[in-house]
Parts: C-alpha cells; sequence; structure tokens
C-alpha cells in the first residue's frame, strides 16, 4: 500500500500495527521539516556511501517484532522507534540525512524472526538492526547477525546470550533478566513480606533466566511451573498454585499468557499478590484482566511511569511525541517507550560517528557513547562493554497506572 505523499516528494508504504488488520510491514513515515545544523552537528559525509541502507539524504534501518500473535502487544515498539525518528527527522534528521525504518512482523515466532531478518538484511539492505524484539526470535536470527556484522542496537530481551559472549556489532539497553528476577524476589520477600511463592515462568532462555535472577535473589519458590510459549490453558497450573497455599504469585510471562493466567486465577477465587515481568502487560491492556488483583498487583520496570511522572523530562519529550506521531496509541505504552530509548541510541551513535557513515564507522561511534541519558537511565559503551542499563525497580499498578509502591 502507497501512502500519501508527504513533504519533499517522499513517499512511504504505512502498514502500522492497528492501521490495518494483516500488518505485516511497518516502513517509517518520513518528515522534512528543514535543517537544524546545531541538533544535528556538520556533515560527516553527504555523498551517496557503499554502505547499504544509507543514501545521501537518507538513513534505513530494520526491525522485526511481533504484530500478530500471543506477543502482538509488543508491536507498539516500532511505533515508539517511529516517533522518534519522526521527532529527529522534523529537525533535519542526522548529518543532514532523514531516518526511515522497515518493521516486520516475526509474529513471535522464531523461525519467522530469522526470514524476516534475511528479508531486512538481503533484500531491503537495511543499515542496521534497531529494537529486535524476543529472546527466542533473536537467539533464532543471531547466526545472520553474526554472519553479516549489521549493527544491532537494542534488543527486546535481558536474557544470557544478548551478553554474553560480548559480540562487537550487538548493543544491549535492556537490564539483564536476572537482575530483574532478583529484583521481583527481593520485593516479594522484603517489602510485601510473602511467606510462601510460587513462580509460573516460559519455559525458554527468557523465563529460565529470569527464575535463575528470583533464585539469585535468596528467595525460595514453594512451587514453580514452566509453561510452553504457545500454550493457552493455564487452569492446571493455577489450581496448582492455589493448591499449594502461596500468597504470592511471580509470573514471569509474555503478555497473552500473563493475561490468560490471571483470568484463570479470578476463575477459581484466587486471590494471591501478583508480581510480573516488566515484559507481560501495559496498562492499556488492563481491561483484558477479568479481575480487580490487578490493583493489588505489582511489576518490575526499568521505563519509569510513564502516567505519573510527567515532570520528567524523558518522558514529556517521549509522551510529547507519541500524542502528536501516533495518537493511535495510548502515549503511555511502555512498549512503544522501549522502541523509543532504542532509537533515541542509534541516533546518538550515528552523531558520534566521525568520518563517512559506514556500519564499522558507525559501531567505532557507538563504543564511544558515555552517560548517554536515555528514557530508561543512563548507557555507556565502550569496545569491551556493551551491557545495557544496570538498574530495575517494581512497580504497582493501580487503577491502570503504574506508580511507585505503596506497600
Amino acid at each position: 500500500m502507497v501512502g500519501n505523499s508527504h513533504n519533499g516528494g517522499v513517499r512511504a508504504r504505512d502498514r502500522r500495527p492497528g492501521r490495518t488488520a494483516k500488518a505485516t510491514r511497518l516502513v517509517g513515515v518520513l518528515a522534512t521539516l528543514g535543517l537544524l545544523a546545531a541538533a544535528c552537528g556538520s556533515s560527516s559525509s553527504t555523498s551517496s556511501t557503499a554502505s547499504p541502507g544509507v543514501t545521501a539524504n537518507s538513513i534505513l534501518f530494520g526491525q522485526t517484532v511481533p504484530m500478530s500473535g500471543p506477543a502482538a502487544l509488543y508491536g507498539q515498539q516500532a511505533l515508539g522507534i517511529q516517533a522518534y525518528f519522526d521527532t529527529i527527522n522534523a529537525q533535519g534528521g542526522v548529518n543532514g540525512r532523514k531516518l526511515k525504518l522497515t518493521s516486520l512482523d516475526d509474529q513471535y515466532s522464531p523461525p519467522v524472526a530469522l526470514q524476516d531478518t534475511k528479508t531486512l538484511i538481503e533484500q531491503d539492505h537495511v543499515f542496521a538492526i534497531v529494537e529486535t524484539n524476543g529472546t527466542a526470535t533473536t537467539e533464532a536470527s543471531m547466526p545472520i547477525y553474526q554472519q553479516s556484522g549489521i549493527p544491532v542496537v537494542g534488543v527486546g530481551s535481558g536474557a544470557s546470550f544478548s551478553y554474553e559472549p560480548l559480540r562487537p556489532f550487538f548493543f544491549n539497553i535492556w537490564p539483564r533478566y536476572t537482575l530483574e528476577g532478583k529484583a521481583l524476589g527481593q520485593f516479594a520477600t522484603q517489602t510485601i513480606k510473602s511467606s510462601k511463592i510460587g513462580v509460573i515462568y516460559q519455559n525458554d532462555d527468557f523465563g529460565k533466566t529470569l527464575y535463575q535472577g528470583f533464585q539469585n535473589s535468596g528467595a525460595t519458590a514453594a512451587v514453580s511451573i514452566p509453561y510452553d510459549p504457545t500454550q493457552t490453558d493455564f487452569s492446571s497450573a493455577v489450581a496448582q498454585l492455589k493448591s499449594a497455599g502461596v500468597d504470592a504469585v511471580i509470573i514471569l510471562a509474555i503478555p497473552s499468557p500473563a493475561i490468560s493466567i490471571m483470568n484463570a486465577m479470578a476463575a477459581i477465587n484466587f486471590h494471591p499478590k501478583i508480581l510480573l515481568s516488566q515484559v507481560s502487560i501495559t496498562p492499556s491492556s488492563y481491561s483484558a484482566v477479568n479481575s480487580t488483583e490487578i490493583n493489588n498487583s505489582y511489576i518490575s520496570a526499568f521505563i519509569p511511569p510513564l502516567t505519573t511522572d510527567s515532570t520528567n523530562p524523558q518522558v514529556a519529550a517521549f509522551l510529547s511525541a507519541m500524542q502528536k506521531y501516533e495518537p493511535s496509541i495510548p502515549a503511555a505504552s511502555v512498549f512503544a517507550a522501549w522502541g523509543w530509548e532504542a532509537a533515541q541510541t542509534a541516533v546518538a551513535g550515528l552523531k558520534a560517528t566521525k568520518g563517512p557513515l559506514t556500519r564499522a564507522s558507525f559501531i567505532a561511534g557507538m563504543n564511544t557513547l558515555t552517560n548517554l541519558p536515555i528514557l530508561g537511565g543512563t548507557i555507556s559503551y565502550s569496545p569491551t562493554d556493551h551491557s545495557g542499563l544496570k538498574t530495575i525497580t517494581v512497580l504497582e499498578n493501580i487503577n491502570g497506572q503504574r506508580v511507585k509502591p505503596t506497600a
């Protein structure tokens, strides 16, 4: 589908999540509202280069992300990236080049993600990957990332594979899942004083790493239940948790299973304290939970509260851009925020690049980023350290908002 013509004659296909029923592809809409040299710095190269995805006036990024399937809400990341790109493009782009995005729907399926990644690199010839999503899907694509050496800025995962071994082309943003699991375990035992904890976790590197972090906290699960990523019926698992007499349940799950688990709890009148991984749900999906327990639940987070922390300049900038460029989804989408901060990091790397823009010079520029402020905190990279954010907190869900806990 060909979208409307924009200023400067640029045309873009618009297949954004939520805008067409069978969206499988998102190509970023370009703004061309003049130049702001002070913000973007002097041009390092304005001529066309041999680097894939780079022309004299544009840079093409790619991404695979679920827009359908059990983790379809994660597709909002693409809109967060696009909102930041639109913001930068309205300032003239980076060194005179406008930023473009191609996002492909991987359905949260590793084989689909692998094929999408091949398409992005071999057919679309993107310059770099920004905020690819998911542990298993990114692991499936790692061989082609490795083979091509394409820069990858941000992955929606804190699993161990994304940190170890260090890969020169791979730049993490999320905190490690072990850190998140530990925070949830400590909160359960030290803050809400749970005496008997149940854990249900996705049976893959994502869930297992989070569960390892929980165990690192010193907490012990009275019962722990792994589930298959494609599982939809959780009645037996929830009955097992209730039978064990737990007073708190830690849910380490993606959105659709997390909602199903909480609804299964409500169906059997099981009302423990609920603690969720930050990948689980966003406030806009709370209505899908058929119980009041959501108001008594807690969720780990590295994105600050978006509805109650608007005095934070990072939050204010994000909300303003989302309202302006992506009004079709709630401005306070945590999932869109993940994409926004990955775009922040990638753009900072572009601005730090010296000489002609190539993948190698971009990686070198990324390695110079020190104490970079982004929405979720502060990022620093070096040739020997590509780890992401180092802190995570636990927030409370109250009336559709994430707030600092009252417990």
